[in-house]
């Protein structure tokens, strides 16, 4: 039985005659390799209390696809640090400074181009201040980098149009609605229908192995007999590897790290606005 924190898949469906007839938003087709059917998966967290329910409901919310089921799990680790667990994803929050992010999501990726590892990493340099000390704005961007540690890519990178109703477009209105005299519509607190059906397309197949390891062990440091790096990624532009994508504001949003053999990790970054890499 999936292990349920919070439903919130009214809220997430919201804005979904928004959304395009078909699913087209996989980042580069990457995806933890599994068997077709169910990918179970450990999510732990190494969160503070104002953390929680954003956190909390953005676990429950991507839990709700028929293609995860997520293990929440709270574990003792330096946050700061945020070291990936090998066959599992771990969301941390700290203060990784004034670097121009709002949160990074990294995923490591192995020669065969599946998933082996991933961090979500939330500054509260930010999040801490107006605007970005919300709920709208700690939700959507849990949402959306939890998303890509799974394989999703955004819906659209639009900061100033009507929104989506998805956690996965950038917006400028969290909580949608009239702001400036702008009316953003839905709020992208959450996943929608669109997500889900993405989800579905890129994990209905049989690889043959899992990459996830489920249950809790700090002890796995490799996967398909190759060592994975056991540090996390850091906290600014320089320590990601070279820009491969840019935003719809010319940012550099997606970095790839290269550890030879087909093996590499990959960074979205999701920046705060009017900002960039510093």
């Amino acid at each position: 039985m999936k292990m349920l924190h919070r439903v919130a898949l009214a809220a997430g469906m919201a804005g979904v005659a928004l959304t395009p007839a078909f699913a087209n938003h996989s980042w580069g087709g990457y995806h933890w390799a599994g068997n077709g059917r169910e990918l179970t998966l450990n999510a732990n967290t190494a969160i503070t209390s104002q953390w929680d329910v954003s956190v909390g409901d953005a676990l429950s919310d991507w839990n709700q696809s028929k293609e995860l089921t997520l293990n929440p799990n709270s574990v003792s680790v330096d946050s700061k640090k945020c070291n990936p667990i090998a066959g599992q994803i771990l969301v941390c929050n700290a203060a990784y400074g004034r670097r121009g992010w709002l949160g990074i999501a990294s995923i490591w990726i192995d020669s065969q181009g599946h998933i082996v590892q991933g961090t979500t990493k939330l500054n509260d340099s930010y999040h801490n201040y107006a605007p970005y000390n919300s709920a709208g704005w700690r939700a959507l961007v849990a949402c959306q980098e939890i998303g890509h540690d799974f394989g999703l890519d955004h819906q659209d990178e639009t900061f100033g149009n009507v929104n989506l109703g998805t956690c996965m477009d950038y917006t400028n209105a969290p909580d949608g609605g009239v702001v400036n005299g702008f009316d953003y519509g839905p709020d992208n607190r959450h996943p929608n229908a669109h997500d889900y059906e993405e989800l579905k397309i890129i994990y209905n197949h049989d690889d043959g192995y899992t990459s996830a390891t489920f249950g809790t062990n700090f002890g796995i440091r490799q996967v398909g007999g190759r060592a994975l790096p056991s540090q996390g990624i850091g906290d600014s532009a320089a320590e990601w590897g070279r820009a491969i994508h840019r935003d719809a504001r010319g940012r550099p949003d997606v970095f790839q790290k290269d550890f030879g053999g087909g093996h590499k990790a990959l960074t979205h970054v999701f920046w705060a606005i009017g900002e960039g890499p510093r």
